[in-house]
């Protein structure tokens, strides 16, 4: 029994070991930190040297004489503070002052983490609101003051800064609140005189949302983001896509046909702020009537005068220019047969996945002077798997199973061209969605 109370086990011993390994580190990295400490303390710097003791009695709270100095360091370091407070606030610095006062505070709360508290004069919340009240009411003068000379900007850092560090009341907070507004609109103003109408409906918006829609000092911001579109605002006729006849053969399916009504029902129907789409309808009609169809490639001229009957500014002329279709990892498995009368015979199957790639390019056209201000393309990929029947033959004299009658009914070449064709359009829609849209809202300031 006694041999076994001496004896320890190798793993045990290995843990006690570790566990003195890592309390003797903390101790010396306490250490480390008291000593950076004192050497800061004799350089006159007492806040950082309160910084260090704090660390290390976090990392090791029995050490006393950390808790010594940390109380007299911390207690001087925040006569320190005082002393630049009085001295920002004479100099009208207020903002200042109210940085060094939150910084009184993060020491004060750090030292109470460990058990030290600091001493401040008795008057110290009194004073301590009064500074903080005297910044809030600086920044609020900064900000008008920066919207005078145009430095918007400038002015709701100022406000921004007061609100997130100042802890301002609820009445303070209102009043920040309107001074914020009043810059946003100052800035929407300016930009609208400038004839920069989107940066006007977001400066006009961003007053908005400080006050909300429904209070009666918003008007002024709703009326100039009206002011904006009603000004800003670029009226555009969308061609169809259209295609040669030799790249329309190209085609599987519907593509053509999918591709116009995708972006019909998905993009030019969903047209950004400052952007109106002429109704998709009215240009069918439009080419009707001049004898063009859907299918077909304006030229610039022919595209602009289309775009004055339609009151439009601009004409966006689309053209599917190039395709290419592969099949890739085809594999071919020979399966033996028999034909009705009996015969032996054998068929393939081939399965794979087939691709189809196809690029549109677009131009937007100026209406007024036939010029095209902008062009660039799109590019997508459609693919489908495919799993299919070969025979040299005809297939129907076969004997085959209802599984293997469906390796060559024709409609499988349908579905795989219909899923492929959903893939292609999909990406080309969205893409050339996003784009004419991108080039269009370029061009408005």
């Amino acid at each position: 029994m006694r041999a076994l109370a001496t004896h320890h086990h190798p793993l045990r011993r290995f843990g006690l070991l570790a566990l003195v390994a890592l309390t003797a580190a903390g101790c010396v990295t306490a250490g480390k930190r008291f000593e950076q400490g004192v050497e800061l303390e004799q350089r006159g710097q007492p806040a950082e040297a309160a910084a260090r003791y704090i660390d290390a009695l976090r990392r090791d709270p029995n050490r006393v004489e950390a808790r010594a100095r940390l109380q007299d360091a911390g207690d001087r370091a925040v006569q320190q503070y005082l002393a630049e407070v009085e001295a920002a606030a004479a100099g009208g610095r207020d903002h200042a002052a109210a940085n060094v006062l939150l910084r009184v505070d993060e020491l004060r709360r750090d030292a109470a983490g460990v058990g030290v508290q600091l001493a401040v004069p008795a008057d110290y919340a009194q004073r301590r609101r009064a500074t903080l009240d005297r910044a809030i009411a600086q920044a609020v003068r900064e900000a008008d003051a920066a919207a005078a000379r145009g430095e918007f900007s400038g002015g709701l850092d100022w406000l921004q800064r007061a609100a997130e560090h100042w802890q301002p009341t609820a009445a303070q907070r209102g009043e920040l609140d309107r001074a914020r507004f009043g810059v946003q609109l100052s800035w929407a103003e300016r930009e609208l005189s400038g004839g920069r109408f989107r940066a006007a409906y977001d400066r006009a918006e961003g007053a908005v949302r400080v006050l909300g829609r429904e209070s009666a000092q918003a008007r002024r911001a709703l009326e100039i983001q009206d002011e904006a579109l009603r000004r800003g605002t670029v009226r555009v006729a969308v061609l169809p896509v259209g295609a040669e006849t030799a790249m329309r053969a190209k085609l599987p399916g519907r593509v053509l046909r999918a591709l116009n009504d995708a972006l019909e029902e998905e993009h030019w129907g969903r047209a950004p702020l400052f952007v109106e789409v002429v109704d998709p309808r009215d240009v069918g009609r439009a080419m009707r009537r001049e004898g063009y169809t859907d299918r077909q490639v304006l030229s610039t001229r022919e595209a602009s005068l289309l775009a004055r009957d339609l009151n439009a500014d601009l004409v966006i002329v689309a053209e599917l220019d190039s395709v290419a279709t592969e099949v890739t990892a085809a594999d071919t498995v020979r399966r033996p047969a028999r034909t009705r009368a009996g015969a032996d015979t054998a068929y393939s199957v081939v399965s794979g996945r087939e691709a189809t790639w196809a690029r549109v390019d677009f131009a937007v056209v100026s209406a007024a002077d036939r010029r095209i201000v902008d062009q660039a393309s799109v590019s997508a990929e459609g693919g489908a798997r495919f799993r299919r029947g070969v025979y040299s033959g005809d297939w129907r004299t076969l004997n085959l199973s209802r599984e293997e009658r469906d390796l060559f009914d024709p409609g499988a070449k349908d579905d795989v061209d219909d899923e492929l064709t959903r893939e292609l359009v999909d990406g080309l829609s969205a893409r050339l969605g996003r784009d004419v849209f991108d080039r269009l809202l370029r061009r408005i300031n």
